[in-house]
């Protein structure tokens, strides 16, 4: 619509130059018509063009939470939980913003830049092409700055990660730091990253700065060279006011699309930044990859081998090393070891979280590598070292795995946990909300919890990573003859440096260096256990 105002401010020019002002109110009109009109296409383009970048960011967040849920622990640990968190929120956002401009600048801006050309074009070439010759360098110009602010804004995106690692560190570490007196020094570690930050954006502020003065410079040489010109062709009679005063319009109408070139460029280019941070997340390839042919594989004895594995987590250094051992099934098996020599990382090959470079393990003579990964992890529960409880109910906590389960089972799993009493003595029982990560809770009754969450998945295999080492050993012989009692047949395979828990296993393996270094019942091993440099 908008390029229909030039048109009328000819006529309108022509007709106050020549004193015929009858036809004004009718012309008047006719504006407030069109812009009447321009507002209402103006009001469902925003609105469509908001719909469409809500649903890309939409489907992109969607799909890159299920990609960061797919994706290796070794992608996850390099880039941290802040990195993740900042390009699943304010990388999309940038994409988002993205798709709002450049929707509605080629349905606005592209149009009205190729009808302005046509437009002046008939009224007078040689004086628009002129005019054109001297916007010419502005893409260019546009393009440099906007160079310039890519390289800038990838670096403060970087920065901006590192910020939001560091504050959600600062938050979960809040006891630490203050048990240390550690406020002042985390302060500045804060206060330098934000500097940083504040850095560059700076920088990409003083190049966009640039950019409107000297989009004006180039209009005002643009329009001077219309008046110039256009001033000599109605001096011959070539040409009427209304003529140079409608090229006039035009021209102003080709610079904003041209400078809008130039705004669509940095916009490109930060998204481009932010893009790129975000498709490192979905071109990731997973570490762990299922057989096309995998099979759901029921787990009926649980039986465990581990055939000459080799494993490094980094590509340097082996941290098992053609380790080869047997679980029998049913068997209580404690494996003890110097801390490095690989104890957990069995675990972690075991739910094939990770995979082995050299070797293969077998479940029930069935290689793992065979089995859906789905299938396999929902019969091998496990407790890790490091316990996540979720801001939270204790009910939801320990029903995580199972949301739909009864409350009957929910409380069998707690009282096998030994954690049934304590929960039931809160005023609000299996109701009471857990605080972040459970920090609210004693070490022991967050292990507990943990215990109850796994043993509610009903395992085939069970695995504690340490998961008693602080629960006092009269809690922890009742918990592991209530699973004993409940479990009786299931492989356990218990992670541990504790006398008190190897005694209550069948069998204690030893590690060190990555291999099987001793096997025996757990009186001998725990005379031993200096020998083999596990600290008691």
């Amino acid at each position: 619509m908008s390029v229909i105002f030039p048109q009328i401010a000819r006529v309108v020019v022509d007709i106050l130059v020549s004193g015929e002002i009858g036809l004004i109110p009718y012309y008047a009109l006719a504006i407030v018509l069109i812009s009447l009109i321009g507002g209402i296409f103006w009001y469902i383009q925003r609105i469509q063009a908001r719909k469409l970048s809500e649903f890309v960011t939409f489907d992109l967040r969607v799909e890159l939470y299920n990609k960061i849920q797919e994706i290796s622990l070794s992608f996850i640990y390099q880039k941290g939980a802040g990195q993740l968190m900042s390009r699943a929120t304010a990388d999309l956002e940038e994409i988002r913003r993205l798709f709002m401009f450049m929707m509605i600048w080629f349905t606005q801006n592209i149009l009205l830049l190729f009808f302005s050309i046509i437009s002046m074009m008939l009224i007078n070439p040689f004086i628009a092409v002129a005019s054109y010759l001297v916007l010419l360098p502005l893409p260019y110009i546009f393009y440099r700055f906007a160079k310039s602010i890519r390289l800038r804004y990838i670096t403060a995106r970087e920065i901006y990660g590192e910020i939001t690692s560091f504050l959600r560190e600062s938050i979960l570490g809040i006891l630490a730091i203050k048990s240390l007196v550690a406020e002042k020094s985390m302060q500045r570690r804060f206060g330098d990253k934000v500097q940083r930050y504040w850095d560059e954006m700076f920088y990409i502020g003083k190049l966009r700065a640039l950019v409107w003065p000297t989009f004006s410079v180039f209009a005002a040489l643009s329009f001077i060279t219309i008046y110039y010109l256009g001033s000599i062709y109605v001096a011959r009679g070539e040409m009427s006011v209304g003529d140079v005063v409608g090229m006039g319009f035009y021209i102003s109408m080709i610079t904003w699309p041209m400078a809008s070139i130039g705004f669509a460029i940095t916009r490109l280019e930060a998204s481009r930044a932010a893009a790129q941070r975000i498709f490192e997340i979905l071109d990731a390839k997973a570490e762990v990859e299922e057989d096309p042919n995998a099979v759901d594989f029921e787990i009926k004895k649980g039986k465990v081998e581990y055939q000459d594995v080799w494993f490094t987590y980094d590509g340097e250094r082996w941290v098992l090393q053609g380790l080869n051992l047997k679980i029998n099934p049913g068997e209580i098996v404690a494996i003890t070891g110097p801390p490095g020599s690989g104890k957990s990382s069995l675990a972690m090959l075991l739910l094939r979280l990770y995979d082995p470079q050299r070797g293969r393990i077998l479940v029930d003579d069935f290689n793992i590598r065979k089995m859906k990964i789905a299938s396999l992890r929902r019969q091998i529960g496990i407790v890790h070292q490091d316990i996540y409880l979720f801001p939270d109910t204790f009910r939801n906590n320990i029903a995580y795995a199972k949301p739909n389960v009864s409350m009957e089972e929910i409380i069998r799993a707690a009282k096998m946990a030994n954690i049934h009493d304590f929960i039931v003595s809160l005023p609000n029982g299996y109701e009471t909300k857990i605080g972040e990560r459970g920090v609210t809770l004693s070490g022991g009754q967050r292990q507990r919890i943990a215990i109850a969450r796994t043993l509610l998945a009903d395992p085939k295999i069970i695995i504690l990573d340490d998961s008693t080492s602080e629960v006092d050993a009269e809690t922890e012989k009742a918990i592991y003859d209530a699973l004993t009692k409940h479990f009786k047949g299931r492989t356990i395979i218990v992670i541990t440096q504790r006398p008190s828990t190897m005694k209550l296993a069948d069998r204690v393996v030893v590690l060190k260096n990555g291999k099987v270094v001793k096997e025996g019942p757990p009186e001998e091993i725990i005379k031993e256990m200096v020998v083999y440099g596990v600290e008691v």
